[in-house]
């Protein structure tokens, strides 16, 4: 039985209302539709010294806060695992609550259930929405002030990179690639991890258009470059910040990134820099272990349920058999 046409129209036009006001709360745009990635907190960066922390139980230790689906919190577990950080950072893993969209302790940490009350617990009074990554010290004290350390990623990468106590002493920002670094880290942090949200939360076709033609732009330039330093990495035989930038967008491309958020306009097959690196960097050392593709899907798909209303998670090839596909 067909439906009558100004039924049809009314659905339409009341879903599309319905959705955009979903739209604001989960990815805020500006006034032609693009969007617009929130700013978090600025608070005044204080990390303990070495002799502080050689004071401290495990327990006394700052925490490290990730999500298993958040690409911005994996960079950082990627650095706190290859700068060798477990002795004086703790590691807790928040899960995702897909039905009220909160990330939650399981179980509790320090006394708090969520997210959000670790947030007020670190005298955060003003926060409109509680993330990962997060870095806060409890302080040497029972009765101790919880203390936001910071909850930006990028701030993040360069607290951990020098963090006072580590068993490896790699340097993700030489200084004979410093500029470089500086530069291409910020052009893949605009172009490409919120690029690919560009395209996913574009509002209107012109905004996914502009967003898709200057993400693919930009990953023909990093393939390109890649190639010409002789990899394996970015800048040749060094890993740097721009490395940790862009894997966790990558290593997500084929299971979530080409599909849900309809970064379509070319295949990752064609990149084959590109993928040879990202073979190489899922190789080093503990990297698989911060890889979790089935809560990458669970995650994704049945949480942003604006991008997939119907909540059904598609039927995808292996992450390593991915990994290891198109590449010679």
């Amino acid at each position: 039985m067909s439906r009558p046409p100004l039924l049809v129209k009314a659905a339409k036009e009341i879903w599309n209302c319905e959705w955009n006001i979903l739209m604001n709360g989960l990815a805020p745009s500006d006034s032609k539709g693009n969007y617009k990635r929130p700013k978090n907190l600025q608070p005044e960066i204080k990390i303990p010294t070495k002799e502080d922390l050689e004071d401290r139980d495990m327990d006394q230790m700052p925490y490290l806060i990730v999500g298993q689906s958040c690409p911005w919190a994996h960079r950082v577990w990627i650095m706190h695992e290859i700068k060798g950080l477990k002795t004086t950072i703790n590691l807790n893993i928040a899960q995702v609550n897909t039905s009220s969209g909160r990330w939650i302790f399981e179980p509790n940490l320090k006394g708090c259930k969520t997210l959000q009350e670790l947030y007020k617990k670190c005298n955060v009074a003003k926060i409109k929405k509680a993330t990962v990554p997060m870095l806060f010290d409890p302080g040497k004290k029972a009765k101790s002030q919880f203390r936001l350390i910071n909850n930006e990623s990028a701030d993040l990468l360069e607290i951990l990179n020098e963090w006072p106590v580590n068993t490896n002493n790699i340097d993700f920002n030489p200084k004979i690639h410093n500029k470089k670094i500086f530069n291409w880290q910020n052009l893949i942090q605009e172009n490409i991890n919120n690029g690919v949200y560009k395209c996913g939360f574009a509002r209107n076709q012109e905004s996914y258009e502009k967003a898709s033609n200057n993400l693919f732009k930009k990953l023909d330039e990093i393939d390109q470059l890649i190639q010409n330093s002789g990899g394996p990495w970015i800048f040749g035989n060094k890993l740097t910040y721009a490395d940790l930038y862009l894997f966790p967008t990558i290593i997500r491309w084929e299971l979530i990134y080409s599909k849900l958020f309809k970064c379509t306009q070319k295949e990752i097959s064609e990149y084959k820099n590109i993928l040879k690196w990202r073979v190489n960097f899922y190789k080093l050392q503990g990297i698989p272990e911060t890889c979790f593709e089935k809560q990458w899907l669970y995650e994704y798909y049945q949480g942003l349920f604006p991008l997939n209303p119907n909540q059904i998670v598609p039927l995808q090839q292996k992450l390593k058999d991915i990994i290891n596909r198109n590449v010679e």
